[in-house]
């Protein structure tokens, strides 16, 4: 059985805001959801796992508009799987990339707390 839950439940199971989701609704990042009797955003587990999606991809750097390509890559099916894995390759590498950087801005800042430890003053 598919659960269904409003934004507001949506947006905290996430951790995003619900003008988030409004935002990625009308970016297209996220197909049309279903609507109660009284007009109400009603949100799936699949509508959930695809927003925690785009949450951990707008972590990792990616702009909505890559988003959305890729996105739109999923929509168009299985066919697309080599772009869409190049795709997310792609962002893995920038994030690794990314983390090694701060891994040596981490060192830098420990050797500073190292010499004041010692009583040094630069």
């Amino acid at each position: 059985m598919e659960f269904i839950f409003t934004i507001g439940q949506t947006a905290k199971k996430i951790g995003i805001n619900i003008g988030a989701i409004r935002f990625y609704e009308r970016k297209g990042l996220l197909e049309a959801v279903e609507r109660d009797e009284n007009n109400n955003r009603l949100y799936s587990d699949y509508d959930i796992g695809w927003l925690h999606f785009i949450k951990c991809l707008r972590a990792t750097g990616m702009s909505v508009e890559e988003i959305k390509s890729y996105y739109e890559l999923v929509k168009t099916g299985i066919s697309t799987l080599p772009e869409r894995t190049r795709l997310i390759e792609d962002q893995r590498k920038k994030l690794l990339e990314e983390i090694e950087v701060k891994r040596v801005q981490l060192v830098h800042l420990d050797e500073k707390l190292e010499r004041y430890y010692r009583g040094e003053n630069y």
